[in-house]
Parts: structure tokens; C-alpha cells; sequence
């Protein structure tokens, strides 16, 4: 299956034929909607368990899905890809907790309220963040890369968000 990213934002803005670079806030919110795009260009993609190396592009798991769009996005909007984790808690430390997340940022669930674990290393699903409280996540239950609510429609309200690009020099 081929990857296309949709338009993609650049860090030079034409204006009347003259190039300006962009102001730092703008080059962020570029990388920040190519990162979506990239999610979003994985929307239908089945799902597969991956195990972390294993990730391909044909089928991917929510931790895959979170690289690839992150990798992807990055790269498309500035040459330079950030790699991520294979592993949730992996991916978790390489970023900082937000409290009010922006399109790009990762969304983290701790399905298991039992386990006496609360974002302590025992996560269960993982997604991309895009804006208007939806998630693009891939989803084991539908067994697809799909569009969903931040709180997985509404089965876990207290989701974790952290902020990957801001603290790698996005």
C-alpha cells in the first residue's frame, strides 16, 4: 500500500514572488499539520500486533502507527525525521506531558484502571492527537487505522498527552 502525505506544509512562504522564511511558530504549526496528515494517511490501514521492530506499513499497531506518522511528518516538513520508540513507556520519555494538547502531540490510555498502574509504565493504546478532541488511532477492537474520540468514545476519560516535537527541536 502506498503512503501519500497530503499537502504539507514548507518553512518558506512565497509572498507577491518573494521567499520569507517563516517565524519559528509557523515552521512548528507546519510540522505539527504534516504529522496529522501523516496519521491520517494511514486512516483504513489494517491493524497488526508488531512488536515493536517488527513495524511495517501494510498493517500496523498503535506504537507503529504513532512512529510512522511522527517520522513521516517530521521528515516531510523538515527534511529531518525524529525517530521514535518502539515501545509506549519508550516513546512517553522521549516527550513531556501536556495538559492541553496540540495536533501532533501523542495520546496515551491506561485501559486497565485494576492493575493499580496509572502512566506508570503499564500502557495499553497509543494514538495521534489531531485536533478537536479526535484521535487517529490504530485500533485492535476494530481491527483498523480509524478516527476516533480522545476518549475512545468516552470509555476512558482521563487520556495522558505528551508533546514529542517541541522537546526534540520540532
Amino acid at each position: 500500500m502506498k503512503r501519500q502525505l497530503g499537502a504539507v506544509a514548507t518553512t518558506v512562504v512565497t509572498v507577491l514572488g518573494l521567499g520569507l522564511a517563516a517565524t519559528p511558530a509557523q515552521a512548528a504549526s507546519g510540522v505539527r499539520a504534516a504529522v496529522v496528515d501523516a496519521a491520517k494517511a494511514y486512516l483504513g490501514t489494517p491493524y497488526r500486533l508488531a512488536y515493536g521492530w517488527t513495524c511495517g506499513v501494510q498493517a500496523v499497531d498503535c506504537e507503529c502507527l504513532n512512529r510512522h506518522a511522527i517520522w513521516d511528518g517530521t521528515k516531510a516538513a523538515t527534511g529531518r525525521g525524529l525517530q521514535l520508540n518502539y515501545w509506549l513507556q519508550g516513546q512517553i520519555n522521549q516527550g513531556r506531558r501536556v495538559s492541553t494538547p496540540r495536533p501532533g502531540d501523542l495520546v496515551f490510555w491506561d485501559t486497565d484502571p485494576n492493575d493499580g498502574i496509572r502512566y506508570g509504565g503499564d500502557l495499553d493504546h497509543t494514538g495521534v492527537y489531531i485536533g478537536n478532541n479526535r484521535v487517529i488511532d490504530a485500533n485492535a477492537y476494530y481491527g483498523y487505522v480509524k478516527n476516533d474520540s480522545v476518549t475512545l468514545g468516552g470509555t476512558e476519560p482521563n487520556p495522558l498527552f505528551i508533546d514529542v516535537l517541541t522537546p526534540n527541536g520540532y
